[in-house]
């Protein structure tokens, strides 16, 4: 991009050659327009607003000065353009009562260029920062909170100051110039959030995350951080974005439940066990098997309906709880079939758990009938053995025992 097309654009009102020596200090940085009154000058900002950084008003035009004023301030723009007067050496001071009543600066001779554009671009600069702080405002009514962060990671401003930060009683209390350790209650996510930060200002690559805070009340919060660049190529700042995603995380954890557990029992279902499968990690082995039925179940549904038949399948898994240790995973694998994976468990650690289950079913009885299951087990020493091979084993070792206990 060459210079003439980063310039930007100036403004005059002038109804005569006043601007001419003005002009002449101004050009080699800005494109020079110029209009001879202001309604001349809102045709030009009308079309070409966009481009104008400031507007400089002869101090003899009054009714311009006051007309520019009022535009300024009525249009709907939420870019406001700065407006200078500039006059010649000994003007009159009543020229200047406009100052302090919407325009910014006054301009007089002799016409120094450093100090000239100095002003111009001190009058933008606040006005830019009027703007800041206007859409800040505006910004705050969003149920989003938006930040922004320095390269040291300290907070410039944030739209919301939310319940999870340790804010001082002191109303004058500001977020600016904190960084998340300081601030939050949650120190394992404040310092997980100042990592984050550390490693967008080093490779310049946002992040999008989501983190959980438990005080009292469970909530989820989505965190999108992308850097800001200089002109240069260098991170100069974090822009971030966090937005309340409570609703919407639990549900999906709702969902992803009802997905993958048993509605009666609460257990994992059959479509769990496929994923476990597939993504199990190789630290389980050796993985013992556990295949278990329930006898007589058909009889108590025959006898006392599917009412007695669903107690006795949730004794079953009440026995399960009692015996099994925590690391245990227990599935439903439809009617009155389970299945229990015991990770890191020798094939002699499982056989004597079979054995406390098989003590313990005596504990449970529904209606007039003992509790009893049928168990085989196997065990999976490496990945290299074929998980539904090893299931198929245990399968058969729990048929087998159903058969001895009906004397086939």
């Amino acid at each position: 991009m060459n210079h003439t097309e980063t310039k930007k654009t100036l403004l005059l009102i002038d109804n005569g050659q006043t601007c001419e020596e003005l002009r002449q200090v101004l050009d080699d940085e800005y494109h020079i327009a110029v209009a001879a009154d202001m309604n001349a000058a809102k045709d030009i900002m009308e079309h070409d607003g966009a481009d104008i950084c400031a507007l400089l008003v002869n101090a003899d035009q009054q009714d311009d000065i006051c007309q520019a004023v009022e535009y300024i301030k009525d249009n709907n723009r939420l870019i406001s353009i700065p407006v200078l007067i500039y006059a010649d050496e000994g003007a009159d001071p009543g020229q200047f009562a406009c100052l302090g009543s919407g325009v910014f600066d006054c301009i007089t001779k002799p016409y120094i260029p450093h100090i000239i554009k100095n002003r111009i671009t001190n009058a933008m600069a606040f006005m830019d920062s009027m703007t800041f702080y206007r859409i800040e405002k505006i910004l705050k009514e969003l149920p989003s909170n938006i930040f922004l962060k320095d390269n040291e990671c300290r907070y410039v401003f944030a739209t919301k100051y939310w319940h999870h930060l340790k804010m001082s009683d002191d109303p004058n209390w500001t977020i600016r110039g904190k960084i998340d350790p300081e601030i939050r209650k949650d120190t394992q996510n404040a310092i997980e959030a100042h990592r984050k930060d550390l490693e967008i200002i080093e490779t310049g690559k946002g992040a999008t995350y989501t983190i959980e805070i438990n005080e009292g009340i469970q909530e989820y919060f989505q965190v999108i951080k992308q850097p800001i660049f200089n002109e240069q190529g260098f991170v100069i700042g974090i822009i971030g974005l966090i937005n309340n995603v409570t609703e919407y995380e639990l549900l999906k954890q709702k969902l992803r439940k009802q997905a993958i557990t048993d509605e009666l029992t609460g257990l994992y279902n059959r479509a769990f066990l496929d994923e476990f499968i597939k993504t199990h990690r190789d630290d389980c082995y050796p993985l013992a098997i556990i295949s278990a039925d329930c006898d007589g179940l058909k009889a108590i549904n025959d006898t006392y309906g599917h009412t007695a038949g669903d107690e006795y399948i949730k004794a079953t898994v009440d026995l399960f709880q009692m015996v099994l240790p925590p690391e245990r995973m227990l599935f439903r694998m439809g009617g009155d079939e389970f299945l229990i994976l015991l990770p890191s468990t020798s094939e002699e650690t499982a056989l004597s758990l079979v054995k406390q289950l098989e003590d313990k079913e005596k504990l449970f009885r529904i209606r007039d009938r003992q509790l009893s299951i049928s168990f085989g087990t196997s065990v999976m020493n490496n990945k290299a053995d074929s998980f539904h091979t090893c299931i198929t084993e245990s399968d058969r070792n729990m048929y087998q025992e159903k058969r001895k206990k009906r004397g086939q």
